[in-house]
C-alpha cells in the first residue's frame, strides 16, 4: 500500500490544544443567547466542544426565531 501525505490548506487541525480553544472561544459566545432562553424555562442545553443537546418545551415558531437570532 502506497502511504500519501496530504497538506491541510486551510482550517485547523483536529485534535490540537489551539483548535479546542478557539471551538471553545467561538462556542461560548455563540451560546449565551440559548443558554438565556432555556434558563428562563427551565429546559436543558448540554455542549461538548460542537456538539449540542437542549430539550425545548415552547412553540417550533419561537425555536425557529431563536436559530435564526444565534445563527446571525
Amino acid at each position: 500500500m502506497e502511504k500519501k501525505i496530504y497538506k491541510q490548506t486551510t482550517g485547523g487541525a483536529m485534535g490540537s490544544s489551539l483548535t479546542l480553544t478557539l471551538a471553545n472561544i467561538f462556542m461560548s459566545n455563540w451560546q449565551k443567547n440559548i443558554v438565556e432562553e432555556q434558563t428562563k424555562t427551565g429546559d436543558f442545553y448540554g455542549r461538548y466542544i460542537d456538539d449540542i443537546f437542549m430539550t425545548w418545551n415552547r412553540s417550533e415558531e419561537k425555536l425557529r426565531k431563536l436559530l435564526d437570532d444565534v445563527n446571525t
